[in-house]
């Protein structure tokens, strides 16, 4: 990977489960690095300078994508495609990925910069809080705006896999329903809760429940936000005080997005919900975003799947609903209003996530490179508001 790489490995931990073969480990490795059921290298979202090129791509360009978090080279066969400075990467190893995965999207920058490899304050900034927030932050925004479309008279609901499945304009309605955000510390429930606040006042919800382990960065986000419908913050352990306050909007319906709630939360909340009298009327909807973070046991995977269906869950995928919606709009309608929504959200960044920063490391190895910090994402060591990223 060239040196101006920039990398989030919490974002890595999420995409692990299906992107563990992304960039197969070199036949070279050393033991016991060659065994493949035991390791593999982990890739996330990221940037990187094209060092040799054989497409119209120039050398020095800069590409945003899906890299391994890995200093060696890495070869692409790149496919132009739709808008112009995209590219899907076409390898038979990578067609059973998602295509959000598969595209690289050049990045803009001066002529004059394409003959170095120096990157301004400013530039590497931004650079940075995309690397941390962009993915997730695109998947909550493709919840807000099209899975629960604020207008569905001109945009029709996009169902939350992506797929030729019903969903309804009654089911996407959120102005008769009262959100629980579950984990509402991740990133992509933080992003949620700014797109919500975002939304037309005849498609915002009657309130909003975050639940999460740190309630006073949130509170405090969801004050600067301002948002036009209450919020109410609550701990994993208070969720019982939210109720009261829950069945006083008069809700008709109650979506519960689990962005990777912790281990049994998500069953106390059914119910508690489930044995409050004025909460027993409300359609209960619930959307399953996210997981734990914490490795699982073949066990706990397939009592994972057997709640889907008991709970009657409707899982989320980014990709399936990018995908839907560039089919129906195109890539170009849908790229352009992104980057201005999310040219927006940056340049107010501090009103959704105010005690978010960047906290920078170097290199693979060590307490300051990828080594230290995955290290520490495995124990729990890392605050809810520090963003790791990597330049390598």
């Amino acid at each position: 990977m060239p040196e101006a790489a920039i990398f989030c490995t919490e974002l890595a931990i999420l995409t692990l489960k299906i992107t563990w073969d992304t960039y197969p480990l070199p036949t070279a490795s050393p033991a016991p690095y060659n065994d493949v059921a035991s390791w593999g290298i982990v890739p996330a979202w990221g940037y990187a300078i094209v060092i040799e090129s054989t497409t119209s791509i120039p050398e020095g360009t800069v590409l945003w994508g899906f890299w391994p978090t890995s200093t060696v080279p890495t070869d692409l066969q790149l496919k132009a495609t739709e808008p112009k400075g995209h590219w899907i990467e076409i390898a038979e190893t990578r067609q059973k990925l998602m295509n959000t995965y598969n595209r690289y999207i050049e990045v803009p920058r001066s002529p004059d910069s394409l003959s170095s490899p120096n990157f301004g304050e400013d530039e590497l900034e931004h650079m940075a809080w995309n690397a941390l927030f962009r993915g997730v932050w695109e998947g909550a925004y493709l919840i807000s705006q099209y899975v629960f479309s604020p207008n569905s008279q001109t945009q029709t609901p996009i169902h939350p896999l992506g797929m030729v499945m019903s969903w309804t304009a009654r089911d996407a309605d959120l102005a008769s329903a009262v959100i629980v955000s579950l984990s509402a510390s991740s990133k992509t429930a933080r992003s949620f809760a700014y797109h919500l606040s975002q939304r037309p006042a005849a498609g915002r919800p009657l309130g909003l429940v975050q639940v999460t382990s740190l309630p006073s960065p949130i509170s405090k986000a969801a004050e600067s936000l301002r948002s036009s419908f209450p919020m109410k913050t609550v701990a994993y352990n208070d969720v019982h005080e939210s109720l009261d306050w829950m069945a006083g909007l008069k809700a008709s319906k109650i979506v519960i997005a689990d962005f990777g709630a912790r281990a049994n939360s998500f069953g106390q909340l059914l119910e508690l919900i489930k044995n409050h009298a004025a909460l027993r009327s409300p359609k209960v909807v619930i959307i399953q975003v996210g997981s734990q973070q914490k490795v699982y046991t073949d066990e706990e995977q397939l009592a994972a799947k057997e709640a889907m269906s008991k709970l009657g869950k409707v899982q989320y995928n980014t990709s399936g609903v990018q995908d839907a919606v560039m089919q129906a709009n195109g890539a170009e309608a849908y790229f352009d209003k992104l980057a201005h929504v999310w040219n927006e959200w940056y340049r107010t960044r501090h009103a959704s996530i105010p005690d978010m920063r960047i906290v920078w490391g170097e290199g693979i190895s060590g307490a300051s490179g990828i080594e230290g910090g995955w290290g520490k994402l495995c124990k729990g060591q890392v605050g809810g508001s520090e963003g790791l990223v990597y330049r390598l």
